[in-house]
């Protein structure tokens, strides 16, 4: 049986591709490829400790904004 190829588009650079899989920012749940992610701490409200989250740069831009 054939592996399904599905296309994919980052909702940042508009790459499109049915190559390999995005990446799921853990911000706002698009779909990224993987020049536009990064590993960013986040401070988790309910432990108040920080954890690392795969992030997009727009969400890391927003929240840099914000502080």
């Amino acid at each position: 049986m054939e592996e399904e190829k599905s296309p994919w588009m980052c909702h940042v650079c508009d790459h499109f591709s049915t190559v390999g899989e995005g990446l799921v920012c853990s911000e706002c749940y698009k779909i990224t490829c993987h020049e536009h992610m990064t590993t960013a701490t986040i401070l988790d409200n309910e432990s108040g400790l920080y954890v690392f989250k795969m992030i997009c740069v727009e969400c890391q831009f927003k929240k840099n904004l914000n502080q």
